[in-house]
Order: structure tokens, then C-alpha cells, then sequence
């Protein structure tokens, strides 16, 4: 017997996922252009801007970059105990974001004791209280050098982003605590559509606000309305999380939160395209399309689509916001790269629609 086919896409989605898959692919042979004979990749003094690698190099198929790159961070940044540091750390800022991607790709990979082996540390740091985790180890950020803590939780990176490494590891009770986290501080805040705080105080188990001597709009505020460099990828982010546990436990309350927090992103101003932080906001539009197969979330994402291919560079690189250095490129290619395969995919699961 046959298998029914599946629809075949419309001419026009056809014409954009393969300008998508055009971008990708010269975004992945840049990025390969800059592996080093010792499996690095650009300059690794400058810190760890590849925590992405192992990620993005596994989905595109480029298993020889993921394993290598996975081997030199083997090598030299894995501490005794089972942590990412020493010297080609350099960042303390969203190192638990960063250590979560990383433990993603490797679980990927098939790197285990770069995945399974980092999740126990990672998971020393969570809140035992929200059930969330500290974005970095800055002062003021979560917790400071040698892991004490401190009251103000910057959670944009370290809710969604650890629980895609919940997910990964199949930690599936950490993943539903982030949700539940996610939702907790959904509803705490005064207007969800228009503005936005992200950061959790510890003692208070509430969000931090103007009323707050801690208080830094920059860092803890995402507010639709402005024009400013600011986190805006907090909505796409949050969405992209709640709809991968979704596919892993599907509970109607995971798809009904992803689909605020993607309306949070999508009601902002035009004006968030000015800035790279936006790109995760294709992540949550894919992945709802791929889940709901309403149309708004595939409009959306192929705007999204669209203005990747409106700031690649010819070469196949992207702009990062601060170009200090190459390592600066390297990190927001690795990351458009990959967001870029998972519009490609979410357009290619419902094609004739």
C-alpha cells in the first residue's frame, strides 16, 4: 500500500523556505570557515561565544564540527567538578543561559558528559522556591562568584533557557517547574501586552519593579512601546520553551501560555526589528505554526524569515548588536543559523497549508 503524500507547499512558501535554506547554508559554510585545527572555533580567548556550537552544527548535519568543538571544550573548559570556567570562559554575564545551550547541543551530539554531566551543576543553582534559575553571575544578576546568591533572579535567560536543557536531559519535573514559573510571573504582571518585568526577587517571590530599590529598567523591564536596545526576545523565548514541553507533555495550559507570551512579542513596535535580540521571537511563531497551524504564527515567521535575509552579510554572516570582536559574529551566526533551521523545518511540517 502507498503512503498518502503529504500536500505539496504553495509556490510562495516553496520560493522562501528555499531563500531560507540559501541563507542557512551560507551562514553554516561561514561558521565553518572559522573552525580551527584544534577544534575550536575563531578566536577562543575572547571568551565563550560558541556555547552554541555543538547545537547548531548537530541540526544542520555538520557532525564533525559539533563533535570537535564539543572535544576542545572538553578539553579545556570543563573544571574537575563538573563546571564550564577557567580562562576561555571570560563571560561571567548569562553563564547559566550559556552553559544550558550548551548542555542542549551536546545532549544532541551524543556528547554525554557534556550534557549530563553539566546538568547537575546547573541544577545547584535553581531557586528551590520558584523553581527558576539565575541568568549570570554578576553581582545583582542571580548569584554572584562561588555561587552565593543574591535577591534579584534575572530569569531571561535562565527560565526558558535552562528548560530546554530540562528537556534535553529529559528532566521533565524541572521543565514543568519552569512553566509553572512562567506563568506565575505572567500573571503577575500589571499590563502583559505592554510591558513586561523580568526579574524575580528571591525574598519576596515576586517581580521586581520600580518600587524596588534593585531596580534597573534596562535589564529588568521589556516594554513594547520603546525603541530601545532592550530584551526582546523575552516573549519568543518563553513561547519557544513552553511549546517544545508541549510536545513532550501535552498540556493545554503549555500551548494556551506559549501563545500569550508570542502575543507579547508579536504586539510589540516595529521598531524591535532594529535590534538582533528580536530573532527569538521566529523561534516561538515557528514553533506555534508547527503546533497549531494557525496562520498568524507562519506570517509571522516568515516576516521573521524575511529580515534574516535582509541583515545577512554576503559572506553569510549576521551583525551582532556590540561587534567587539569576531567571537561577537560568530556567537549571533551560530544563533540565526539555527533559528533559521527551525523556521525551515516548522514551514516543511505544514507545507501545504
Amino acid at each position: 500500500m502507498t503512503a498518502p503524500s503529504a500536500p505539496a507547499p504553495s509556490a510562495e512558501v516553496r520560493e522562501r523556505i528555499a531563500a531560507y535554506r540559501d541563507a542557512r547554508d551560507r551562514g553554516v559554510r561561514w561558521l565553518l570557515a572559522r573552525l580551527n585545527p584544534d577544534g575550536s572555533i575563531g578566536d577562543p580567548t575572547t571568551g565563550f561565544s560558541y556555547y552554541r556550537a555543538p547545537w547548531t552544527f548537530t541540526v544542520v548535519g555538520e557532525t564533525e564540527a559539533a563533535t570537535a568543538i564539543s572535544a576542545w571544550i572538553r578539553r579545556n573548559l570543563v573544571t574537575s567538578d563538573g563546571r564550564i570556567d577557567g580562562p576561555y570562559r571570560v563571560f561571567d554575564e548569562w553563564s547559566t543561559y550559556r552553559d544550558a545551550t550548551l548542555v542542549v547541543g551536546a545532549q544532541a551530539a551524543m556528547q554525554y558528559d557534556l550534557s549530563l554531566g553539566l546538568w547537575p551543576g546547573i541544577l545547584a543553582l535553581r531557586d528551590p522556591v520558584s523553581g527558576t534559575f539565575a541568568t549570570d553571575r554578576l553581582p545583582g544578576g542571580g548569584y554572584a562568584a562561588g555561587f552565593a546568591t543574591s535577591d534579584a533572579l534575572d530569569v531571561t535567560g535562565g527560565g526558558a533557557g535552562v528548560g530546554f536543557a530540562a528537556l534535553a536531559v529529559g528532566d521533565l519535573a524541572t521543565a514543568r517547574g519552569i512553566a509553572a514559573f512562567l506563568g506565575r510571573l505572567w500573571d503577575a504582571q500589571p499590563a502583559p501586552l505592554e510591558r513586561q518585568y523580568v526579574a524575580w526577587s528571591r525574598t519576596r517571590q515576586a517581580p521586581i519593579t520600580e518600587a524596588d530599590p534593585d531596580f534597573n529598567a534596562e535589564t529588568m523591564l521589556v516594554d513594547n512601546r520603546l525603541d530601545a536596545s532592550q530584551y526582546w526576545f523575552w516573549g519568543g523565548i518563553c513561547a519557544a520553551f513552553l511549546s517544545r514541553l508541549y510536545l513532550a507533555d501535552p498540556r493545554a495550559e503549555y500551548l494556551d501560555l506559549a501563545r500569550r507570551y508570542q502575543a507579547f512579542s508579536m504586539s510589540a513596535t516595529d521598531a524591535q526589528f532594529t535590534y538582533p535580540a528580536v530573532c527569538k521571537s521566529s523561534w516561538g511563531s515557528s514553533l506555534l505554526w508547527q503546533l497549531t497551524g494557525e496562520t498568524q504564527y507562519r506570517d509571522w515567521a516568515i516576516r521573521m524569515g524575511d529580515w534574516y535575509l535582509a541583515g545577512q552579510e554576503a559572506a553569510g554572516w549576521w551583525h551582532p548588536l556590540v561587534e567587539s570582536n569576531e567571537g561577537d559574529a560568530i556567537e549571533v551566526t551560530l544563533e540565526f543559523v539555527m533559528h533559521l533551521d527551525t523556521l525551515i523545518g516548522a514551514l516543511s511540517a505544514r507545507p501545504g497549508e
